[in-house]
């Protein structure tokens, strides 16, 4: 065979490639016959361990982590030289790779992973961190020195006279210190800081300053532990949009395309570049609703530098009108397919709308009875689409018996049956006895889902109920139906029909007369209807949406009566700092009005304890008798505010403030009582669980101000 130099450099190259050298030397040997070739290796060992040396700050176990180490075999995809062979050294470890025994790391993979090393650090504040490595036999030493930490003390912004500062600094990822933001040592990246001049440049180029100039951050370190960060903008004229263009548009007016806009762009006003992007997101949307799934629009901007002027083009291009086909389901061990399909927003030989998918997603989680929910959309042919529907099934069914203590119940022994899902329908079937020191509750239910194949729920109950409240005693037997009727995806309307035999007994002598009033035993017959709109992201620790309820109970008979009550619960992610806290909000006021000889006691509101104003015992955030025991209110207002942050997947934490009060008569928003405490939220299969601690601002005489509470089920 021919050698020449080119020959010999792609030999070496590809014995690099192979990923097992760290030094490759070449010599060559002239005898009477030719060229001998004599190849030295100096090999990189197979690695099996990683150790970390000087790492103090961030342990091993988190570093191996983030350098993403897998253990599978090892795949080769190189080739063997024509002209050459195999050493037994060679081929022995070649050998022992295949069969898993370890792993050889390049040279530049392992450069990659001194970067990532850095890279952590860099994140969590270290600056001049320095990382080595070394082999200890087959051990691979990272040799690290971490240096100091430091935080973003202070972000200077130089030369901005058209957009305010504070502008600027919410669109960087780089953020400086701020105690009410929870940003006590914001770390320095490098790599992000150079990112935000790019945002800050994309700022003032939606703001119509086409000619913006911004300089490099200069970074400078202050009393070994705080940066200081400078950043220097000549910002330039602003320019003006003359005209808007629209090419590739022929199924829609112009009107319509504007016409849902909050803001839509405007002739001769100054430029803007977020107007515009919703304009483009607005006409992909209206295509993509007519089934052109792949629409794709493009936008030119055409500068006019002299006259300071700018046009917008946008060139649209549809493509294809996709149809469902079919739609795939999986993951369902219990659910049955229709129990699923019925929620889905789309249905085979329907247009492929994007939007119905993550309604579809949200209707199925709402349910309750799922992890995950996707819905992935499968190419099959021009024109048409499948859509794999995958579920993540959570244990709906729940069979206990034992011993349970609440605030309200206090000891009790219970048994119950709960089984949502019932034979995968969808269906809920409940059935429980329990007695306690203070509260019997025996009941049986059922409501079945999507009754003659319509969104249409129907139901019954029949219960037992015994109930200390302190001051007396109520004892209830009685059943009811329920019939309700869902509409436009997120309404609910509902109507209950009931009756009820109810006795009061075991008054206490120092209980107020209209207490004393009402012993004996009455009938209570009832209709009740409510209508709520719901749009929570999941069922049992909502992150996003809200819930609305407006309700009516009406009582017949001699203690007849007209109850209304309207509820509205908020729950709203952090988007402005885009960090993972949830805010929660809840408001509610309820009162009730005799249309008979009495109110029934067990009718009134009681206010105070875990699911009102958390930190008083229950019922005594209102009325209370001389022995400190509640006797409820004709009325009820109650706010809750609370703030959620996850500490791990299952667990987070939050802090909260509760304010409200149950009263008869006056202005509602007067004489609040107050609490505030913080808690734990477990996600648990069965239902959340909450474990706070409350402490009332402004406690009446006499009533305990603090209380630990245990909450099983969702407070929002």
């Amino acid at each position: 065979m021919i050698v020449t130099r080119d020959t010999l450099v792609n030999t070496i190259r590809d014995l690099y490639k192979l990923g097992y050298f760290a030094d490759i030397e070449t010599y060559a040997n002239f005898t009477e016959n030719g060229i001998d070739l004599i190849f030295l290796f100096k090999e990189l060992p197979v690695v099996q361990k990683i150790e970390f040396k000087g790492n103090e700050e961030i342990d091993g176990e988190e570093l191996l982590k983030y350098l993403g180490i897998s253990t599978k075999i090892r795949q080769e995809t190189s080739t063997i030289i024509p002209f050459s062979t195999l050493g037994p050294e060679l081929a022995e470890k070649l050998a022992s790779i295949k069969k898993g025994l370890g792993r050889v790391f390049s040279v530049d993979e392992l450069e990659r992973m001194k970067k990532i090393i850095q890279k952590v650090y860099e994140k969590k504040g270290f600056y001049n961190v320095k990382v080595d490595y070394y082999f200890k036999g087959n051990t691979l030493v990272f040799d690290i020195k971490e240096g100091l930490q430091a935080y973003v003390a202070k972000i200077n912004i130089v030369g901005n006279k058209q957009i305010d500062t504070d502008e600027i600094l919410d669109v960087m990822e780089t953020k400086e210190r701020c105690w009410l933001c929870f940003r006590w040592h914001p770390s320095l990246e490098k790599d992000v800081l150079l990112d935000d001049i790019e945002r800050i440049r994309e700022l003032y180029i939606d703001k119509g300053f086409f000619d913006v100039e911004i300089s490099k951050p200069k970074i400078e370190l202050k009393n070994g532990e705080e940066y200081y960060i400078t950043i220097y903008i000549k910002e330039g004229t602003r320019y003006k949009l003359v005209g808007i263009d629209i090419e590739g548009n022929d199924l829609f007016t112009r009107q319509e395309l504007f016409e849902d806009l909050k803001e839509p762009p405007k002739i001769g006003d100054y430029y803007n570049g977020k107007a515009i992007k919703e304009l483009k997101k607005e006409i992909n949307k209206k295509y993509t609703d007519l089934g052109f799934v792949f629409t794709r629009v493009y936008t030119q901007k055409i500068k006019n530098k002299e006259r300071k002027e700018v046009k917008v083009r946008f060139l649209i291009e549809k493509g294809e009108r996709y149809y469902t086909d079919l739609i795939n389901i999986s993951g369902n061990y219990e659910s049955k397919d229709s129990t699923i399909r019925r929620e889905l927003r789309l249905a085979p030989g329907d247009l492929f709308v994007k939007r119905l998918i993550k309604k579809s997603q949200s209707r199925l989680m709402r349910l309750g009875f799922y992890n995950s929910v996707n819905l992935v959309p499968q190419f099959k042919d021009i024109g048409l689409l499948d859509v794999d529907a995958k579920v993540s099934e959570r244990f709906t069914g729940q069979m206990s018996i034992g011993l349970g203590y609440s605030q309200f119940t206090g000891l009790s022994v219970f048994g119950s049956i709960k089984k949502g899902n019932f034979r995968g329908t969808g269906d809920t079937l409940t059935a429980s006895i329990s007695i306690g020191t203070r509260y019997k509750n025996n009941q049986i239910g059922y409501i079945h889902r999507w009754a003659f194949y319509k969104p249409i729920d129907l139901g019954f109950n029949i219960f037992q109920r015994d109930l200390d409240y302190y001051s007396f005693t109520s004892k209830k037997i009685g059943a009811d139906i329920t019939a309700s009727y869902e509409f436009w995806d997120i309404w609910r309307a509902g109507l209950t029909v009931g009756y009820q035999k109810v006795k009061y007994q075991d008054i206490s002598d120092t209980a107020p007369t209209r207490i004393k009033e009402q012993a004996g035993s009455y009938s209570l017959p009832y209709v009740a209807t409510y209508i709520n709109r719901y749009t929570f992201d999941n069922f049992l620790f909502p992150t996003e949406g809200t819930d609305t309820t407006l309700s009516l109970k009406i009582g017949l008979g001699s203690r007849g009566f007209y109850k209304y009550s309207f509820s509205y619960s908020l729950a709203l992610p952090d988007k402005l700092f885009k960090t993972d806290w949830v805010f929660n909000f809840k408001f509610r006021y309820g009162e009730i009005i005799k249309n008979g000889d009495k109110i029934p006691l067990d009718e009134l509101f009681f206010v105070g304890g875990d699911f009102t104003i958390r930190g008083f015992d229950y019922g005594m955030a209102g009325s209370y008798d001389s022995n400190l025991d509640p006797i409820g209110n004709k009325k009820e207002i109650i706010i809750n505010y609370q703030l959620n942050h996850p500490i791990t997947d299952f667990l987070w934490g939050y802090v909260f403030l509760d304010q409200g009060k149950g009263f008869d008569s006056g202005n509602p928003f007067s004489d609040m009582y107050y609490s505030i405490g913080g808690g734990i939220k477990i996600i648990t299969p069965i239902a959340p669980i909450d474990i706070y601690y409350g402490q009332v601002q402004n406690p009446p005489d006499g009533v305990s101000d603090s209380r630990l509470g245990f909450i099983l089920g969702t407070f929002f």
